[in-house]
């Protein structure tokens, strides 16, 4: 006889690894499916090694296609088997990271919260809908996964990114203290950002000793990621299972439509496979999730599963990224070098002042962030602006390291009826299963966002005494940013919506979803701390049901 499993969860990432945490520590027996092995700290992170030390300086084989973030120290460990197409006049990079804890393993850590400004978007501007809650429905699932994962920063009382409990701060830089003065004299905030780094030790994790790019992967636990937190939790409890190479193809289905579990294929056999369970959480990242919907077809689902609404893959979202202003700070030359890198972190922001008083104030509705970045990284990426060779050459390098200064852009882009996604009827990957296909182009209103902040950022360095040397030529290719929303959108009206309030899918009440698929569209925040928050509740959500019978 098959075993079924009280629940299926199919991702290991930020949604996934929360999913399988609180679902275990509920005492619910929990088969997990990742598409890649399972990672090791020790030995698949860079292991402070400095860049010097990589065969190809950290940059990887330039014959070998990677993605824009796959670097040197982290080879091996993307999905690059598992493909996907564009449609004509769309431009997608979907980078994706196969072993256990996924991109988590390597995101920039960004933690603001979501607050009301954005939950209530459209009772402020009348664009699209409200999302299905309020901020101080999920404040107090803010609150928990802050106090548990450890995030830095300060109080900053702004309506736009809401207050929570934080560590002490990562402390501000030379750089900072020079732009600061000159976004205060032109009247934009410029403030240490919410970070999840551990600056102090907390809850067993050691704090960061800023050793070396954490994009790449922490190999001492001080930051949050699956492999460090989420994961080894679970398995304390004892009704953890996991099923790695793993590729989730669909959701299988009963004689009356529900899920009944979800057929995998095996990487390394390519044998297809399936397991049972008696709920399926789908935690595999927005865009996985929505082609292994769009995929999971039957006589009750012909277009996807939970798909009565029609909804499933459309209204995708992204955060356009683009370079607003970049220059030098000339009161900076010639100074002795500092680790101004910190390890890749985003140590400050400029979190959203636009149309914070009146929505329709500037030519776009709604807001974008900033974060400044520069001093002494890690590699001279200013090296092709110096002209000379041998140790002239090495002299201005040294002389410019601590001055370079940037500004980067993140501007959500609004549900569009021609961004989504569906499945190519005539491509399938190695394994056998039908790729997703992307329709997407930037719309006006971000690219006015991006046009506004070229003129705020270029202000700034210029306030603060810095050299304006220009903008970005265009924004980054979409997908870039890896924060997309959307595809499996929220809402109470089953008509509209593929999920309820909680994530779970109106049509069919077994099958939960637990990552940015849900939301409705981007903020000017990054997702993952909002990611995990809402998986906490919809976990608990789905836990109660099960209790009552209602799985």
């Amino acid at each position: 006889m098959e075993k079924i499993y009280d629940a299926i969860v199919v991702g290991t990432g930020a949604g996934g690894g929360m999913a399988i945490k609180t679902v275990c520590e509920a005492g619910l027996k929990v088969l997990a499916l990742n598409p890649g092995r399972r990672v090791d700290p020790a030995k698949d992170f860079r292991g402070h090694k400095q860049r010097y030390d990589m065969k190809y300086r950290g940059f990887g084989d330039p014959k070998t296609v990677r993605y824009h973030d796959e670097k040197e120290y982290t080879e091996g460990l993307w999905e690059h088997d598992v493909t996907y197409t564009t449609a004509p006049g769309t431009q997608w990079e979907w980078l994706r990271v196969k072993v256990t804890g996924g991109k988590a393993n390597f995101w920039g850590r960004s933690s603001a919260r979501f607050g009301e400004i954005d939950f209530k978007a459209a009772s402020q501007d009348g664009f699209d809908v409200d999302w299905p809650v309020s901020y101080e429905e999920m404040a107090p699932y803010y609150s928990r996964v802050e106090k548990w994962i450890g995030v830095a920063s300060t109080v900053q009382n702004r309506p736009s990114n809401p207050d929570g409990e934080y560590l002490p701060p990562v402390k501000l830089r030379c750089i900072d203290r020079i732009l600061q003065k000159g976004a205060e004299k032109v009247g934009v905030p410029y403030v240490e950002d919410r970070i999840a780094q551990l600056t102090v030790p907390h809850n067993g994790h050691p704090a960061c000793h800023y050793c070396a790019n954490c994009s790449s992967g922490c190999d001492t636990g001080s930051f949050f990621s699956p492999p460090w937190f989420t994961l080894p939790d679970a398995e304390k409890t004892g009704n953890f299972e996991l099923r790695t190479n793993a590729i989730a193809k669909n959701v299988l289905v009963d004689d009356n439509g529900r899920a009944k579990g979800v057929a995998y294929v095996d990487r390394n056999t390519r044998q297809e496979v399936e397991v049972y369970g008696k709920t399926v959480v789908l935690a595999a990242s927005c865009l996985e999730t929505a082609k292994i919907m769009l995929n999971s077809k039957s006589r009750y689902w012909p277009t996807g599963i939970a798909n009565s609404s029609g909804e499933l893959g459309r209204n995708l979202c992204d955060h356009l990224y683009a370079t607003s202003a970049y220059g030098y700070l000339p009161q900076l030359l010639g100074q002795p070098s500092l680790p101004d890198n910190i390890s890749a972190s985003t140590v400050v922001w400029m979190p959203r002042w636009q149309n914070l008083k009146d929505p329709r104030q500037e030519k776009f509705i709604r807001g974008y962030s900033v974060y400044p970045g520069g001093g002494c990284g890690e590699f001279p990426y200013y090296y092709r602006r110096i002209e000379g060779f041998g140790s002239h050459f090495k002299r201005d390098i040294k002389w410019y390291y601590p001055t370079p200064v940037s500004f980067t852009i993140q501007a959500p882009s609004l549900p569009n009826k021609n961004n989504y996604l569906d499945i190519d009827p005539e491509v399938k990957d190695i394994f056998g299963i039908p790729v997703l296909r992307f329709h997407f182009q930037w719309g006006t209103n971000e690219l006015l966002m991006w046009e506004h902040s070229k003129q705020i950022c270029a202000e700034v360095l210029r306030t603060a005494g810095g050299e304006l040397l220009g903008a970005g030529e265009h924004p980054e290719t979409p997908g870039y940013s890896q924060h997309e929303t959307g595809p499996c959108r929220f809402g109470n009206d089953p008509k509209k919506f593929v999920t309820n309030r909680y994530g779970q899918c109106h049509d069919v009440s077994n099958l939960y979803i637990c990552d940015a698929s849900i939301f409705p569209y981007c903020t000017d925040k990054t997702t993952t701390l909002s990611i995990l928050a809402f998986t906490l509740r919809t976990c608990e959500y789905l836990i109660e049901n099960m209790r009552k019978g209602n799985g």
